[in-house]
């Protein structure tokens, strides 16, 4: 019995993680891009609304999510948006096979040793946070779900209607 509620336990760790919150300010961070291993941070896009966004290659939400985020960056264009993608990959390979797929125009940075994602506290794949023009995270989204791309973009366009 104490072997189960002990297992048990374990299992809801996760679930009592504080976690990066909206209000809080976003960890600044510096990753190489892929596949040109450039080096970049945060505060590259200072200025713009960002959205990153954790993922791998393994994950199946992540399959879904790539297209809906290269419709909505080719629809929203960069000048005041932009989207900054962070695998947690290991393995560079597994990213950019999984890259080729997609081909996003926008960032996507490497995270192989998952140290900017433990900043962020990342709970579940994929995990996304948007920033303000300030740096202030003002939404945290896990998962991704039919229907979740709308509420994304409403949430994107009332952070540029009144930051413009």
């Amino acid at each position: 019995m104490s072997r189960l509620l002990c297992c048990l336990l374990i299992c809801l760790l996760p679930l009592l993680s504080h976690g990066l919150e909206v209000g809080e300010t976003a960890p600044e961070f510096e990753l190489s891009s892929l596949p040109n291993q450039t080096p970049m941070e945060l505060q590259d896009f200072a200025g713009k609304v960002r959205y990153v966004d954790f993922w791998a290659s393994w994950c199946a939400p992540c399959r879904v999510s790539f297209p809906e985020l290269i419709k909505l960056r080719a629809e929203m264009g960069s000048e005041n948006f932009e989207i900054i993608a962070i695998s947690v990959d290991e393995k560079t390979e597994d990213a950019t096979r999984f890259l080729r797929r997609f081909d996003p125009q926008y960032p996507v940075l490497h995270d192989p040793d998952g140290k900017v994602a433990e900043r962020y506290d990342i709970p579940a794949m994929p995990t996304s946070f948007i920033i303000d023009r300030y740096g202030q995270i003002t939404m945290v989204h896990t998962g991704f779900r039919d229907g979740d791309i709308e509420k994304i973009r409403t949430h994107i366009n009332s952070l540029l209607a009144e930051e413009s």
